[in-house]
């Protein structure tokens, strides 16, 4: 029997079979693919036996995960998710259902080489150099060269990170000569400069490009190779790229560059070092990932119990799920990529209810458990209450374990059960008590099994009741005031407003002589009237309209004077309350009477003789308004 494991990946590398079992139960397994590649996936397989056979799945390896469901009856199919493979080397595993087996072949990881520098500026002389490779461990390489000129002082053929000896002989000729030395797929160009020529100011960088960043915040190393003491400077072409170090230098030297990250489409961008061209290329920003799970919640019984909790999000999403309880254990699903489940279990409860939750995909899924099965026992917060004649309300508190059950009934006809005639767990109960119309009087509720009992005290004289003042005046601009109660001792009162804008600050109500106390709004508009009802009586308050504003007028408004000395006046016209003054704005006008008023009034003035060869003009400002005074010479 053969079949095939399924995984999202790169091209077709994988082969998975079964071996045949000729236990009772016979289980066949097919899977939907053929395919997995180094990029890992996931992947389903169908499990085919009889409808009374049950089936366990397991793995061993820590790279295949997400196994939903993890056990089943019957037909079934099975999703299980493969890592990426980070190895240069392709891997194979097992997925175990029952005595069959599913084996999983993963491709390799492909071998990416990495040199530094990317070429060598060698003066006549010649001498040794070093190449830095970096590489997977199990990535082999070999080195090799194109130049006679050029051999290597340390092995050819290595695997892994390394250093490759360079070295050059001198150049005895008259020009310049370019070799390269191969280091798997990637290529360093030496050149040397030829007898008796000193070493010029030729620049290298140690590569033209950066291979693709990805799309967050990065740091790029450029070095320079170069005589000492060639000058040379570093700068970017492009916003989102700084030279954060190097930007200048003499001799060789290192340029470091900051790579903002990336909130869009590809993008390319380049940096002049050393009159070189270092290109940047940053991929694009990926999707946000999301996540969601089945459900936020789940009971289980105090003998324990599994569950499961789908996850849902993108592909290539990863996460994790975690218990926050030491009595709930992760059992399958601990971390996975793309859609899958996670697999819990949850410990026999030997106490009362409890919660404990589960962070999955970073969702919290919490599990109550109920509590262990106990003799139910009650208890009642209080066995008395003291009623007032008038009657009244009060509550009791029952204590007992969840899901313990319990009544509540009234033994007398004048108490009443108003909420809590039953329940489960802890909780209360609320009565009512009629007034009393005679003597002191008990009875009894029974509560949960138990007996309160209520004592009510007889019937008092009945209260009379009268207030100070009756009615209160507020200006319009608002204001507050308070009422006095006076009454038996024990006689209840309330005190409420019937006007939006009253306000009852407090005494809203109390026993016996009291106070209340109230705010009025400002009034927006003509005079009104509301009213508070304090101990059952009515309390008026009045509030003045809001004053109109005020206008001014003046009369006569100017005067024509001779040239002697003389003195007038002006009737001012003003609403009743509104204020005005009076100023002369000349030296020759004096105001004579008084200078300032309120409402209707007059502004008494004189005139010094003018002896002037011309005439003049001069002003008084009375009530805002302008009185202007004209006297020939």
């Amino acid at each position: 029997m053969t079949a095939a494991a399924v995984g999202g990946g790169c091209k077709p590398n994988s082969t998975v079979a079964t071996a045949p079992t000729q236990a009772k139960c016979q289980v066949a397994l097919a899977a939907s693919s053929s395919t997995i590649g180094n990029q890992g996936g996931t992947g389903t397989f169908t499990v085919t036996t009889a409808p009374e056979c049950p089936w366990d799945v397991s793995t061993g390896v820590n790279w295949l995960s997400g196994l939903s469901p993890t056990s089943g009856q019957g037909n079934g199919t099975v999703e299980f998710r493969a890592a990426p493979n980070p190895l240069p080397a392709a891997r194979e595993a097992e997925i175990v259902v029952n005595d069959n087996r599913l084996r999983v072949s993963q491709q390799a990881a492909p071998c990416r080489l990495d040199v530094q520098p990317g070429s060598l500026a060698i003066d006549a002389a010649g001498g040794a150099r070093e190449i830095a490779v970096s590489a997977a461990s199990a990535c082999t390489w070999a080195v090799t060269t194109d130049a006679t000129w050029i051999s290597f002082t340390t092995p050819v053929a290595r695997s892994g990170n390394g250093s490759v000896g360079v070295r050059i002989a001198p150049n005895l000729g008259d020009e310049r000569r370019i070799g390269t030395v191969v280091v798997g797929d990637q290529r360093v160009t030496v050149t040397q400069e030829p007898e008796g020529v000193g070493s010029p100011c030729v620049y290298v960088i140690s590569s033209t490009s950066q291979p693709v960043l990805g799309a967050g915040a990065a740091q790029v190393a450029v070095s320079v190779t170069v005589a000492s003491g060639c000058a040379w400077t570093a700068s970017s072409n492009d916003a989102w790229i700084r030279v954060t170090s190097g930007a200048s230098g003499a001799g060789s030297g290192v340029v470091t560059l900051s790579v903002e990250a990336n909130q869009s489409a590809v993008r390319t961008g380049t940096i002049i070092v050393a009159g070189q061209t270092f290109v940047v290329t940053q991929a694009a920003s990926a999707t946000p990932c999301t996540y969601a799970i089945s459900a936020p919640s789940v009971a289980i019984a105090a003998p324990g119990g599994a569950g499961t909790v789908a996850v849902s999000t993108g592909t290539s999403c990863t996460w994790t799920a975690t218990s926050n309880a030491a009595w709930i254990t992760v059992t399958a699903g601990t971390s996975g990529t793309g859609n899958g489940v996670v697999s819990f279990s949850v410990e026999a409860n030997p106490g009362p209810v409890r919660t404990g939750t589960l962070t999955v995909a970073g969702r919290t899924f919490t599990v109550t458990q109920a509590a262990a099965t106990v003799p139910c026992t009650y208890a009642i917060g209080a066995t008395s209450a003291a009623i007032a004649a008038p009657g009244g309300t009060g509550t009791v508190a029952v204590s007992t374990a969840t899901g313990c059950a319990w009544a509540a009934a009234s033994n007398a006809a004048w108490i009443t059960v108003t909420s809590g005639a039953s329940g489960t767990g802890n909780g209360a109960v609320a009565f009512s008590v009629a007034a009393n119309t005679g003597g002191v009087r008990t009875g009894t509720i029974t509560v949960a099994g138990q007996t309160f009992t209520v004592t009510q005290a007889a019937a008092a004289v009945p209260c009379a009741y009268t207030i100070s003042p009756t009615t209160a005046a507020i200006a319009a601009p608002g204001g507050t005031g308070s009422v006095a109660v006076s009454t038996g001792t024990g006689c209840a009162w309330t005190a409420a407003t019937n006007a939006a804008w009253i306000v009852v600050t407090s005494g809203a109500s109390g026993t016996g002589n009291g106070a209340v106390a109230f705010s009025v709004a400002a009034n927006p508009g003509s005079a009104r009237t509301g009213t508070l009802t304090v101990a059952g009586r009515t309390f008026t308050v009045t509030q003045a309209a809001v004053p109109a504003p005020c206008t001014y007028t003046i009369n006569p408004t100017s005067a024509s004077l001779n040239d002697r000395a003389q003195t007038g006046t002006v009737a001012v016209s003003a609403g009743t309350g509104c204020a005005w003054t009076a100023t002369s704005n000349a030296a020759w006008i004096t105001i004579t009477s008084v200078a300032s008023g309120q409402g209707n009034g007059s502004v008494a003035f004189s005139v010094t003789a003018n002896t002037a060869d011309q005439d003049r003009t001069g002003t008084v400002t009375i009530a805002g308004r302008t009185f202007t005074v004209t006297q020939r010479n």
